[in-house]
Parts: structure tokens; sequence; C-alpha cells
């Protein structure tokens, strides 16, 4: 959901976290940094194509319409663009099993990661039905809804500005 919610969708106020390698994209990987693979940070037109591949798939499934095949087909693109094998690593007196990522076919292992993961979410039905838009209409975020209850994306911000607005409305005599 991190990569998604970097630009919002159409008809929201107009903002791309992802501008440039320079602004926006290292900052993003920075905070990434403990959640992805190591290695050199990707082009950023790849992260923006993974980003637009995955926004079209969520899309698609928040709004219960069919995901786009170009989409899926973009996705597949990532997570077979540096493959994954596991190896067996000594530690201390026990085995430890760890990831390693084939970049030498030419992929990036961060952005092959990604993709896996996102693969793995969303074949995942029980996973794929917690997703939800933000209740706030001037808010684009997707968040997965842990709790069934939960309406937005930050209850502390959305949450908060339509809870602000309705009380205004109410102490000027409004619905």
């Amino acid at each position: 959901m991190d990569l998604i919610n970097t630009v919002a969708v159409p008809g929201s106020a107009v903002t791309n976290d992802l501008l440039s390698a320079e602004r926006g994209a290292a900052a993003w990987w920075r905070v990434e940094t403990a959640r992805v693979p190591g290695g050199g940070l990707p082009d950023i037109h790849a992260l923006r194509r993974l980003r637009s591949a995955l926004r079209d798939v969520i899309e698609a499934l928040v709004a219960d319409r069919p995901v786009p095949q170009g989409a899926v087909s973009d996705l597949n693109f990532f997570t077979h663009a540096a493959p994954a094998s596991t190896r067996l690593r000594l530690a201390g007196t026990g085995l430890l099993a760890e990831t390693h990522w084939h970049g030498e076919y030419g992929g990036n292992p961060r952005l092959a990661f990604i993709a896996t993961q996102a693969a793995a979410f969303l074949s995942d039905p029980s996973k794929v039905s917690k997703l939800r838009r933000c209740a706030n209409p001037a808010c684009s975020m997707i968040f997965i809804a842990v709790n069934p209850r939960r309406s937005w994306c930050a209850p502390g911000v959305c949450g908060n500005r339509i809870r602000v607005a309705r009380h205004h409305r109410r102490a000027d005599g409004q619905p």
C-alpha cells in the first residue's frame, strides 16, 4: 500500500511522491529499506511502472471491477525480473533460511520483492477483502482494514477532518 499511495488517483489533488530519483523516490526508499532486499535503487521509470500496475489492480479490486490484464502482465514481469531462491546458512547452533535475489538476470531485487509480496497478498481473497478506500472524499488513499469498522486511512487525519466538518455543519444548523 505504501507504494500505491505515493500518487493520488485521478480527480484528487495532484500529488506524486515519486517525481524523480532525487525528489521523493530516494526518500521513499530510505523509509522502506528495512523491509526490502538490499541493492541499488531501481530506475525511477521502472518504479513508477510497478506502482501503476499495482494501483490499477488494487483500484479494480476495491471498485469490484475486472482487473486489467495489462496490469497483471506488468506485475508478472516484475516478479520474474529478479528470481529468488532459498539458501540455508549456519547461524549459531542452527540453520537460518535466507532468500537470495538473483539480480544478475538484469532485474532489480527491490522491485521483484515488492511485486512478489503484492502477488501473494492479491491472490489471497481474505486479504483482498480487507482493502478499503478512505471514506474522506478528498483522499485517494487505499488501506488494509484490519478492523472491519475502519473507514479512514488515518483516523487522526482524515477521520478527524470528517468529524470536524460534521461538527461545523451541525453548528451552522445544517444536517
